[in-house]
């Protein structure tokens, strides 16, 4: 017989640095830490490459917040309200120590058959990402990240325990009013860009 626990450390964000260059993480390990205002996040190990660590926190931000205020997708995540918010609004209440260690991600977004890349400290995974499939975008914007393809682990819950929408950073193909999201069932699903959900805070460190 075997017994398998999980073991808790003291660490920092420079500790985790050093774990992330040795390759000593594994997809599924959890960090604990809390933003400036004092809420507690629990990022989690989504997927390791070649080149870095991705990881997504557990919970999603209290703040429901809009795709874009305009209610349209032109430009995609990158030019949306909601790319500005998560690297303006949201890096702002993040500790030093954490900024200190975030790496720029390469993003690919797909909209209207133009391809765009481009660099962000803070991110969303695309509808390609989570589910492994393009049913609403008609796009394969990257790879499926380790982490979701147990579909346990695209459920995410808001601070009062209750399962919740969160927005993904792909557009929906078709319409220029709207974008994917995971519903609080785990399931891709598109709404309104002027719709307010919530979203969870994704970050990489490079090795």
């Amino acid at each position: 017989m075997e017994i398998t626990k999980k073991r808790t450390e003291e660490t920092n964000w420079g500790q985790v640095k050093e774990l992330v260059a040795a390759g000593s993480l594994k997809v599924g390990d959890e960090i604990s830490d809390n933003l400036l205002t004092g809420q507690k996040m629990v990022y989690v190990v989504a997927d390791i490459t070649e080149e870095e660590v991705k990881f997504v926190s557990k919970d999603l931000l209290p703040e429901r917040v809009v795709w874009n205020e305009n209610g349209r997708n032109t430009g995609g995540f990158k030019e949306s309200d909601l790319c500005r918010y998560l690297n303006e609004e949201v890096w702002a209440i993040l500790p030093e120590e954490l900024k200190a260690v975030i790496s720029e991600r390469e993003c690919l977004q797909i909209v209207e058959g133009k391809e765009e890349r481009f660099m962000l400290k803070l991110w969303l995974p695309s509808e390609f990402e989570v589910f492994a499939d393009s049913w609403a975008s008609e796009v394969e914007e990257g790879q499926q990240f380790e982490i979701f393809k147990d579909p346990r682990n695209r459920v995410k819950f808001d601070q009062d325990g209750e399962r919740a929408h969160w927005w993904l950073l792909s557009v929906c193909a078709g319409g220029s009013t709207i974008a994917c999201f995971v519903n609080g069932y785990g399931v891709d699903n598109y709404g309104g860009c002027s719709r307010a959900y919530r979203v969870p805070v994704c970050f990489s460190i490079k090795k």
